[in-house]
């Protein structure tokens, strides 16, 4: 178990009452929810300042990429998909994503179910359905694309929506982002993830100092992975059954 698995146990009922209701989204979310969506939920839950500053970045990200259009934002696209589904329109039902968004703008938008929803929930569940707007639009296999919000989250200053975009778009970002962060994977693995982006856009090698900017950035986003962790831990360790 690492180190965010072990802190968000602090907050597991209330991440795991996050991943049922998005779960209800469809199973185009499965891999989603059986993989970062608890970690999503325990930092967004935990603490506030990550919280907006993931839904700041994947609102810059996804208008960039044309899956949000001007004026909306990632959690009001989840309590879209929250709401929808609990009245049978889920992703499963589409033959293609683009019409499953559709039906979600078209969709009429109770506003009392949405006052009594937390917003950690909304969010959670629109970071789910971005993900797979994301890779729909760049033919990615399902679920490959889970962590690209956990590097943003890690090291905002060097992964910011631009970077992410080009990252993803060329298909440089693989592997699991979470075990990386959490120092998980065998050092074949590790090396196989860096490599990948070491590359630029166009598939040449990165100079020099920006080969030596990146794992900085890498070193420094894992160690601010563990400092999370332990945020999340710390305002729990006192509570009620702690």
């Amino acid at each position: 178990m690492g180190w965010f698995s072990s802190a968000v146990s602090f907050v597991s009922s209330v991440a795991s009452g996050i991943c049922s209701a998005v779960s209800s989204i469809g199973s185009a979310l499965s891999s989603f929810v059986g993989s970062v969506a608890p970690v999503l939920s325990g930092l967004i839950t935990a603490l506030q300042p990550v919280a907006e500053a993931i839904g700041k970045f994947a609102n810059s990200f996804l208008q960039n990429l044309g899956i949000l259009q001007p004026g909306e934002k990632v959690e009001h696209l989840g309590e879209r998909a929250l709401q929808a589904a609990q009245s049978g329109i889920v992703i499963d039902k589409f033959d293609n994503f683009s019409g499953y968004m559709e039906a979600l703008r078209k969709f009429d938008l109770d506003p009392d179910v949405a006052a009594k929803r937390s917003p950690a929930e909304k969010l959670v569940a629109g970071l789910g359905v971005g993900t797979v707007a994301v890779e729909d639009k760049f033919n990615a296999e399902r679920g490959s694309l889970n962590g690209l919000w956990l590097l943003p989250i890690a090291n905002p200053g060097y992964f910011t929506p631009d970077r992410m975009q080009s990252l993803v778009a060329t298909g440089r970002l693989g592997g699991d982002v979470y075990a990386y962060l959490e120092q998980r994977l065998s050092g074949h693995e590790s090396r196989s993830f860096e490599h990948k982006l070491e590359s630029s856009p166009d598939g040449a090698r990165l100079s020099a100092a920006a080969v030596s900017q990146l794992h900085s950035a890498l070193d420094s986003a894992r160690t601010q992975w563990a400092d999370l962790a332990k945020q999340v831990q710390q305002p729990n360790q006192n509570a009620p059954g702690a």
